[in-house]
């Protein structure tokens, strides 16, 4: 009987092996397609796709995040406008935002984004962790810089200190607009030209 005991037991830890070996199996075999998936809807020229998007992706090409640089170097829209924390909350803030612009888009019909709305409460959707995942060590960088020069970095380390007692003061706070030079400016512009379309369309229609 106990010999039986025994046998049973193996033949359980062996099921429990195969059927963990095969869910993980089928576990990496869905993760990679969702990456690719994840990847693709993540390119600069995926978001740019949208018309919403069109003065972001032309300002953003301008700035010095966006290549206009000595080392050509180009980041990602998704380097500050998702997390690096985990994948829930990456996937979370891609999905909601997503489905957000694709609503305005293509629900809605939107014709442009409310540039003085989103500005304001642009410490929402611009994160600090795709900052420091490129300018390292800000922090100990500005307290040696204080301390060889007590008027070298005053700002950043008063932004240190503030951001202590203050989890809602991030980098975009001050540094707005710095990966979309004139942004404001640039629709205006667009709205200015397409109301001159219009008024020449009216004109020659009499």
């Amino acid at each position: 009987m106990k010999s039986f005991l025994a046998q049973l037991g193996s033949v359980r830890r062996r099921v429990a092996l195969f059927l963990l070996a095969v869910g993980l199996g089928v576990g990496l075999l869905s993760a990679l397609p969702a990456t690719e998936v994840m990847h693709a809807l993540s390119s600069n020229e995926f978001c740019a796709s949208c018309h919403t998007m069109k003065p972001m992706a032309e300002t953003f090409k301008l700035s010095v995040h966006g290549g206009n640089n000595s080392q050509g170097f180009v980041a990602e829209c998704v380097d500050c406008h998702l997390p690096e924390s985990n994948i829930v909350e990456e996937l979370y803030v891609k999905g909601t935002s997503g489905m957000r612009h694709m609503w305005g888009e293509y629900v809605l019909g939107m014709e442009e984004l409310d540039y003085q709305a989103l500005h304001d409460t642009r410490t929402d959707y611009v994160f600090d962790s795709g900052c420091e995942s490129c300018h390292k060590a800000l922090e100990q960088r500005a307290m040696v810089a204080t301390e060889l020069s007590p008027v070298s970095d005053q700002t950043h380390s008063f932004v240190f200190a503030r951001k202590d007692t203050d989890p809602d003061f991030q980098c975009s706070s001050c540094h707005y607009d710095i990966a979309h030079p004139d942004l404001k400016r640039n629709m205006r512009l667009k709205r200015e030209t397409k109301l001159q379309d219009i008024a020449q369309l009216s004109g020659g229609t009499k």
